[in-house]
Order: structure tokens, then sequence, then C-alpha cells
């Protein structure tokens, strides 16, 4: 894929996923841009997590089924941080341990590493490590955007530590304008 489609602000892949839920903050405006199997595999291709090739074509029940997984994770992820779920928490931890049990342990030049399945559950199996790898981080850094309705979530890693928006650029903007016509009305 030549173009990027989904967002990358999340400072680790598994925030990445959640932000592809667009206005989450607000459910008349809220997208979410995982529509079905197939744009899952476009997210997975596009972040370099899985080969889209690599995932065989798959029955339209099955691709279903790891579509609504794929997204139970998601959320799973956002709740688990964001809302200190402990149910969201031991879906992560299932589905990593399904997800060990699914891969296969591989050497590179350098250590050893899990590879996914090159099949449906490729994806899901991919998402539950990123997934396990940022719940076990420090999450310390893990901010939700501060616009009201976006809901975007990242890790800020600037160096006061006082990022407010998902981007500078989209809400910041949005927001300083917003105040600045809100403070030339009064």
């Amino acid at each position: 894929m030549g173009t990027t489609t989904y967002p990358r602000v999340g400072g680790h892949p598994a925030f990445d996923l959640v932000d592809t839920v667009h206005w989450r903050l607000d459910d008349t405006r809220a997208i979410d841009t995982l529509v079905d199997f197939d744009a899952v595999l476009d997210w997975c291709a596009e972040i370099d997590l899985i080969d889209r090739d690599a995932v065989a074509s798959t029955a339209p029940d099955v691709a279903a089924a790891e579509h609504t997984a794929i997204i139970a994770l998601r959320e799973a992820v956002y709740e688990a941080v964001f809302e200190d779920s402990p149910d969201a928490a031991a879906l992560i931890a299932r589905e990593h341990i399904e997800a060990l049990s699914r891969s296969s342990l591989e050497r590179d030049d350098v250590r050893w590493r899990w590879h996914p399945p090159a099949d449906p559950t490729g994806p899901r199996t991919a998402i539950a490590f990123l997934a396990h790898d940022l719940l076990t981080s420090d999450l310390r850094s893990a901010r939700r955007c501060g616009d009201e309705a976006c809901g975007w979530v990242y890790l800020d890693t600037s160096p006061r530590h006082n990022r407010i928006w998902c981007t500078a650029a989209g809400c910041g903007n949005r927001n300083r304008v917003k105040r600045h016509h809100a403070r030339s009305r009064t």
C-alpha cells in the first residue's frame, strides 16, 4: 500500500488500532474505519503487522467471526487502559494465551520471535500480541485527546509530558480556533 489510510498518532500500534474509531466520544459522529475483515487486513498490512497476501482467502462466516473478535480486542484495549476494566484486561490475557498457542516461535539473526499463523486468525493473533505488549508496559504516559468528541489515544512522549491533543494540526488547531472565536464574541 503506497498511501497511509489509518492514523498513526498513538505511539504504539495497539493505540493506533484504537484510533481506527474516529470521534469515539460522540455517538452522532463516530466512524469505525474497520468496517469488515478486509479493512482489518488493510490496517495490518499498512502497519507491516502481517503480509496481507499470506492470509488465504477467507470464507465469509470465518471473516465475520474474526472481524468481530478483533473489534472486541480493540475495544478491550481502550477499556483496559482508560476505564481500568478488569474484564477487558482478562479478554486481552485470554487472546494472548490463544495467540501463543496458534503461533510459532522462530529465530532470526537477533532473537526468537513469535510468528502469527498465515491463516484467518493471523491478524487477531498479531493484534493480541500488540495488546498484551501495551497492557504490560508502563501506561503512565497513556492519554486521551483533550477534544471532547475525539477519543483518539496516544502515549505522551513530549519532553514535558504535557501533550493535550491527538494532533496539533487537527484537534489542537480546531480547539484553539474555537477558543479564539469564543473570546472574540465576549
